[in-house]
Parts: C-alpha cells; structure tokens; sequence
C-alpha cells in the first residue's frame, strides 16, 4: 500500500491504493468525519459591549453598528463571523471560546448569527443578535422661558424612549426634578436672568441611550400684589373684613401671588409662587377645601400644607385644580356628580379624581352645575349635570366621572359654561359651543339647543376666552374683543344692553390680552396693561366696576390709570393681580 507522507507541516502527494483500504480504514475516516462535525463552533451567548469588547447590559446593538463578544465553542483561529449574509466588520480569536466581534450597521431587526471556521465548520445562533434604533428626540431645545419662583412643568419626549434621566456629569436646575417617565418640574429662584445648560438621557426597552442637551432660561418673576373690589358680605374680597369696595384695593402686602384661580359670587382663590393655594370667602359646602363647612374665611388661607399647585379653577361651589404631577383633584358640592369621583358625596378637602397624571388644563370659568379639563394630549373631558345636553356627549346623560367628547386630540381651551352650555377652543383657533342655546349664548344665530360641540362661524383666529351664565366673551389672535349671550346690563360691551346670537366684535381695539364676564359684569386688560370695566356695577355689586361709584357702564371704561394690570376675574365683584 502506498501511503502520502506528512513532512514539515505540508503533504507530500503521492499514489494512494484505494485497493489496499481495509475496512477498518473505511471506519477510520467515518469516525475522523464524525469527530469534525461534533467541533463545529456552537455559540452559547451574544453580549452587546463597547469598542474595548467590556460587556454592556444593553440587549441591542445600534444600528449604525458597535461591538459583541461571542461565547461558545470550538472557536478555531480565523474564524469568521456573518450577520445573515453580512460579514462582520473584525474578528478578533481570543481563545476557543471567546470571539471579539466588530459588526456593521444594519437597520433596526433581529439577525440569524453564523461562525464559520477555516476547516469548515459552522455554528448558528437564530435571532442571535438584535439591532435597535436609539431614541429619536421630538422635544426640541431651548424649552420655553419660565419664571423664577413660579411652579413649571415641561414633559421631555424622545420616540421609542421607555425612560428619562440626568446625563452622567450633568446637573438639573437648582430646584428641579426630572421623573423617569420625562416629567421635568419644579421652581427655580434666582435673583437675575440665567439660562441652565443640562443633558438628559432616553433609554428604550433594549437600553439604547440617545442623549440631548437642553437649555432653559429662567428670568426673575415680577413681584405681583393681588387686588380686589366690589361685593363683601361674606369676606370674598380677602381684606379681613365684609365692607364692600368700589375701587381696587390690595388684599394683604404679599408679593408673591402668582396666579388666579377665578372668582365667583361667592369665593376666590389664587395659587402663590411656592405653588401653595390659597381660598377665601363664602363655605356653604366645604369648597374652601379647608375640611370644614359653613366657616367662611375673609383672609386669604392656605388649603393644606402642599407646595405644589399648579392650577385651580372657581366654578362657585366647586373648585378643580391640578398639581404639578399631573394629578386633578376637586372639592365642594357633588349633587350631581361634579366633583368627578363616580358619586354625589360632598367633599371639604381636596380630593384626587381616578388616578391619572396627565391633566393639563381646567375650565377659565363656568358654574357649579358641571365640571370640565383638558389632558396633556388634547382631549377634553367632562362630567356632573347635562340636563341640556352642556356635557357635549350627544345625549342629556348625568355622569359623576369625566368622560371624552369624541376622539378629539387638538383641545386648546375651555373657556367654561353657564349652568347649561359650554364654550371651547381648539389649537387650529376654531371656536365651538354647545349645551342651551335659550339667549342665543351659543353664537349660531339662533336660540337652539345642541348636545354635541358645534362650530361657530369659520373663523380660525380664536385665541382665548370666558363664558358664563348665558354670555361670553372671547379674544381673537389680532387683538379684537368679541362678546355674545345676554346684556340685559350693558355686560357685552356694546353701549347698549341689546343680547347678541352671534359673536359681535366690542368697539374697534386691537389690543385686547384678558377677558373676563359674569352674570352683571364684564372687563378686560389691554395689551398697555390698562384695566377697563362695563356692565352693572351697583345691583348686589357694591361699586364692582371699580370706578369709585354704583354707575352702571354699557361700554368699556378704564379703572384709573395704572398700566401694570395682569390677570383678571370677575364674580358680583372683581380679583386682579399686578405689578
């Protein structure tokens, strides 16, 4: 028999005789066959690491490519590595169980793993390696300016991100918290202008992080004093006392009030910069939220001990607020539900609605009978009375917990309701009513009743407004003040007291920034900061037109002279801040 000889690691051919192959030669090359495919390479596990192959918890490469270290088995030298059919960037033979691995960039998938050794053999991991895409950022940078001392709230959102933090070396505003679910809140103080320079992180379900730097300018809130005048009977004016004003008058000496709440015949209430709430007046049903009933207050007091109000809305015997996480919660009088907590009980403190985090806007005004708000993706939910139809659901159903009109997702403002029809705006500046139309409130042209949001008009400049009762009165993007409903005191403006069914535009001005109406009275702030009032200022009003006198005005007239009015809300009496 003729054998090839083996010398210096090379063959030497030569004549084999396959006559002289025994059968235990036959058996010898089936075990020799055997034997190489029992050391094909097996791979046991993929782990994502960096380019220094330190094994990572991420569970996905990116798509532009990165970096894994494979582990299994007879691993040989040269081995080489496929991602389906794409060969890996670099392969490095660590030992014959370990291969470092560059690999490319692929779009976002899970991928069929293959090690193929020189002699041949090859081993496959299916679905062995996932690619991701990092987190697309959709908020943009800057984020809008805030105050210093004033309650913010901006929610960071990147596509795919599953949860939000603080980059490593990166520090948050003195102040403020960032939630993992993106929620960035808080009150900043600081005695001058700055702009904060910080990175946050989203990480998606596979771990992939996609960082942005943020910047957020802080200037210093100005110090806003809380004004009010007009009727007193039940200390509604915060003056610590019941004697009625017809000019404005400062309630307390703070500083430090940041926001209305509105005002009704009956009780105020404003929110400071520490995010603390504060109520005053008439208690008949606990609405003060003092957990007390029948106790009326004629100072300015604090409800509970918390800090972080951010919102809170006077419809009469109920008032609705929202904290800075998100959270809605009610008090006052529930007899047909419109405390939103699925019964009709009475509650004298504060008291959350479900347990949803995403409330984002409550009513401007309205009356007690229903309640409404706005969540942080532009639905609009309401709930308590709907005798005609004002809870915009298309039926006359009372429901005792929110419940959306439609499927709508571009709610800008409600601008409240009387006691049976409602008023809202949406982002396109689109203006819609419904509920009574008895008065002509709804702006149609007619005195129809509707049961569903209806359009009014086709205007798109609707910026913002306030309805109450069966009157309303709203503001266009160019300035114009437009009124409709009933006037039967000069409350729409039009030196007159004829009621109007469609919206009619209140002089000529174009320099209208805050409206304000209630069942006697009207009044606004222009863009000088000057402060006008109309309507009637005597009948129960006690001079709530603010002139110095019980005159009734069917037009607008400006409050003395000051040009640092800010805010506004009227009741049978008015409640104003400024500088």
């Amino acid at each position: 028999m003729a054998l090839t000889k083996i010398q210096s690691g090379s063959f030497e051919t030569g004549a084999i005789d396959t006559s002289d192959l025994s059968s235990n030669a036959t058996i010898a090359f089936s075990t020799t066959s055997a034997f190489a495919n029992a050391l094909a390479p097996k791979i046991t596990t993929v782990n994502v690491a960096n380019s220094a192959f330190t094994v990572l918890d991420d569970t996905a490469v990116n798509i532009g490519g990165g970096y894994v270290v494979i582990t299994g088995a007879n691993f040989q030298s040269g081995a080489s590595v496929l991602i389906d059919t794409t060969p890996a960037s670099a392969v490095t033979f660590v030992n014959t169980s370990t291969l470092q691995v560059q690999v490319p960039a692929k779009t976002a998938a899970s991928y069929n793993l293959y090690v193929v050794n020189p002699d041949g053999g090859t081993g496959i991991k299916v679905a062995g390696l996932n690619y991701s895409a990092e987190p697309s950022w959709v908020t943009s940078s800057p984020l809008s300016n805030q105050n210093s001392n004033t309650a913010f709230n901006v929610t960071l959102s990147a596509t795919g991100a599953s949860s939000y933090s603080v980059a490593a070396g990166s520090t948050l505003p003195a102040g403020t918290s960032l939630l993992a679910n993106g929620y960035f809140y808080g009150t900043v103080s600081i005695g001058a202008e700055t702009t904060y320079t910080f990175s946050i992180v989203a990480t998606d379900a596979e771990n992939q992080d996609s960082s942005k730097t943020f910047q957020v300018t802080v200037t210093v809130a100005p110090l806003l004093k809380l004004f009010a005048w007009g009727k007193n009977n039940n200390g509604q004016l915060g003056t610590n006392d019941v004697i009625f004003r017809s000019s404005p008058t400062q309630i307390g000496s703070n500083t430090n009030w940041a926001s209305l709440g509105g005002v009704t015949n009956y009780s105020s209430t404003a929110i400071k910069t520490d995010g603390t709430l504060w109520t005053w007046g008439t208690n008949s049903y606990g609405q003060l939220g003092h957990n007390t009933v029948y106790v009326n207050r004629s100072s300015p007091t604090q409800v509970g001990s918390g800090t972080n109000w951010s919102k809170v809305c006077n419809l009469a015997y109920v008032f609705l607020a929202i904290k800075t996480d998100g959270t809605l919660w009610a008090w006052g009088i529930n007899n047909h539900g419109q405390l939103g907590l699925n019964d009709t009980v009475n509650r004298s403190s504060p008291t959350q609605i479900g347990t949803g985090t995403n409330w984002s806007k409550l009513p401007v005004g309205g009356n007690y009978f229903f309640s409404a708000a706005i969540k942080t993706d532009g639905t609009l939910w309401t709930w308590g009375n709907n005798i005609n139809g004002q809870l915009g659901q298309n039926d006359r159903v009372y429901r005792s917990s929110p419940t959306q009109i439609g499927t709508g997702t571009n709610w800008k403002i409600f601008a409240g309701g009387g006691a049976f029809n409602s008023t809202a705006i949406k982002t396109d500046g689109t203006l819609w009513t419904w509920g009574s139309g008895a008065n002509g409130q709804l702006g149609h042209g007619d005195t129809v009743n509707r049961s569903s949001p209806t359009q009014v008009g086709s205007a798109t400049t609707w910026d913002k407004g306030q309805t109450y009762n069966d009157k309303t009165a709203a503001i266009k993007t160019d300035g114009t003040l437009w009124t409709w409903g009933s006037s039967p005191d000069g409350q729409l403006g039009h030196n007159n007291t004829v009621s109007r069914s469609i919206p009619t535009q209140v002089g000529t001005g174009t320099n209208w920034s805050v409206a304000s109406i209630a069942n006697k009275m009207a009044g606004g702030i222009k863009t000088d900061g000057t402060l006008w009032m109309w309507g009637n200022g005597e009948e129960f009003s006690g001079g709530a037109l603010g002139q110095n006198n019980d005159i009734i005005r069917s037009s607008p007239t400006q409050v003395g002279a000051g040009t640092t009015w800010l805010d506004l809300s009227v009741g049978y009496r008015a409640v104003a801040l400024r500088t």
